[in-house]
């Protein structure tokens, strides 16, 4: 969305009797803006009513999942959906703090977060959103390691010979071998700039939606190693130290962290097919940082 597109989609906003006062942040889906000190609203760029609706009923349930289990960070819960002008509108509480990546990539608040997510006992709801967009839905019922097996047999021929047949079929079988484990809420892409801090302690929790559902908690605390440095010199030793705190702190099996990345790899890189580039590179390095093993 343009910087123009985005003073307009706010003037329309003003001009429907939302009280904005300031731009709080733009992105791939649409511009942010303050409401009062208490919530924002988000102006949608692309998704549409039912898309959004569907994401309201999944923050409802992992809002409620959390507060349960005594979470000390929240959510951007939908409060309210409207239409604006061809604008899908949400409201939403406006979560204070600052995100990790502005403060320097550290492991320790990530891994906090996980800790939580995997105390959520799984609702349906949380299973509500595609896996990854343009698929379906993952069943709860279905171990996680065979919903991911399923779904890179159907990504991977979006990346023709990008990836061997070979490593296609002996990915999958590793996944459909793991042992399942009681299913727990999955954020799915858990990097350094979707948590907010103060006081050094998580307070927020952002961006659920890419491969958000109930599943193997393993697959996060994987996810969630690549993500803190992905580019940087030092991107294989943070990830390294993340996997070091997974195992000793949550009790994750090495080479299922590995086995869950290429997964995530090939995935990802499935939908960066038509952008060649550093992250699709990244991606497939992923795949075949299991395949050398």
């Amino acid at each position: 969305m343009s910087p123009g597109a985005d003073r307009g989609a706010l003037d329309r906003l003003r001009a429907a009797g939302f009280p904005v006062t300031h731009e709080v942040g733009r992105g791939m889906e649409g511009v942010v803006a303050a409401l009062d000190d208490e919530r924002v609203v988000k102006a949608w760029d692309r998704r549409p009513r039912a898309e959004v609706d569907r994401l309201r009923t999944f923050y409802a349930a992992v809002a409620t999942g959390l507060r349960d289990v005594g979470a000390p960070f929240a959510v951007p819960e939908v409060l309210e959906v409207a239409e604006v002008g061809g604008l899908v509108v949400t409201v939403h509480p406006w979560l204070r703090g600052r995100a990790l990546a502005l403060d320097g990539t550290r492991p320790e608040p990530v891994v906090e977060v996980l800790e939580w997510l995997a105390r959520v006992e799984p609702h349906p709801d949380m299973a509500a959103l595609p896996v990854p967009d343009g698929e379906a839905a993952f069943d709860p019922a279905v171990p996680f390691g065979w919903s991911m097996a399923a779904l890179v047999e159907r990504r991977a021929p979006l990346l023709g010979d990008a990836v061997a047949p070979g490593v296609v079929d002996r990915l999958a079988a590793a996944l459909r071998a793991l042992e399942p484990v009681p299913p727990r809420l999955v954020h799915g892409d858990l990097g350094p700039v979707h948590v907010l801090l103060e006081d050094g302690r998580p307070t927020g929790l952002l961006d659920f939606g890419y491969v958000s559902t109930v599943g193997d908690p393993a697959f996060d605390a994987a996810v969630a190693a690549c993500l803190q440095d992905m580019f940087g010199p030092g991107a294989a030793a943070a990830t390294a130290a993340f996997d070091e705190l997974s195992v000793g702190r949550l009790g994750h099996d090495p080479d299922r962290l590995v086995l869950h990345r290429a997964a995530y790899g090939l995935v990802t890189a499935s939908c960066l097919a038509d952008h060649p580039g550093r992250h699709l590179t990244w991606c497939l390095d992923l795949v075949g940082a299991w395949d050398g093993r």
